[in-house]
């Protein structure tokens, strides 16, 4: 009579078997798993960025229109000072206001809409007026006195009598025909008040 053969052990061999696979493919398993891991911070990194920049823009957005509006209701109002000094004002939207003798002074005004403003006497120095539109403004008397006008259009602007020590000019410009008027151009530094030829439609 033959005797039976015992069965293997496979429940014992399964676990060989896996302490196997691990040992020959640990360097790759624990580098596959450490990338995942810095793929996922990054990515939760990315996303807390984003969140973080779209949140600082809208506080901008909302820190410019309400001094925005603070600017429009102290004209509205008719108080005899006006001070807006080292206002958050960029893209505000100032066109044809009386804001004669006001203080902007290091005021940010940033692509600022002044467009036949009156800023008689007003104190502009430092003032951050990059890309603001100033066209037509009367700025007789105004102290723009290292005041940043990169970009700015004057076009048809008075800056009789206007303080301009130490301005930056680069890139403001006026339209053809229409410069702006009580300033010597000859006078300024080159890469001030280039004439351009856009279309004097284009607001």
């Amino acid at each position: 009579m033959s005797e039976t053969e015992p069965a293997p052990a496979s429940g014992a061999a399964e676990p060989a078997a896996g302490l196997g696979f691990w040992r020959r493919n640990r360097d790759e398993l624990i580098l596959e798993a450490i990338g995942g891991l810095v793929l996922a911070l990054l990515v939760s990194f990315a996303i807390s960025w984003i969140d973080q920049s779209r949140e600082e823009e809208r506080s901008a957005r909302d820190e410019a229109l309400s001094n925005s509006l603070f600017v429009r209701q102290a004209v509205m109002s008719e108080r005899e000072l006006l001070p807006f000094s080292s206002l958050y004002l960029a893209d505000a939207q100032l066109s044809g206001l009386t804001l004669a003798g006001a203080e902007f002074s290091d005021a940010d005004l940033t692509g600022a809409e002044l467009k036949e403003s009156d800023l008689t006497g007003a104190d502009l120095s430092e003032a951050v007026l990059v890309g603001a539109d100033l066209s037509e403004a009367v700025l007789v008397g105004t102290n723009l006195a290292e005041a940043d006008l990169t970009g700015a259009d004057l076009t048809a602007a008075d800056l009789t009598g206007a303080s301009l020590a130490d301005v930056v000019w680069e890139g403001s410009f006026y339209l053809e025909g229409a410069p702006p008027v009580g300033v010597d151009l000859d006078g300024l530094p080159a890469e001030a008040l280039a004439e351009s030829d856009a279309d004097a439609d284009d607001d």
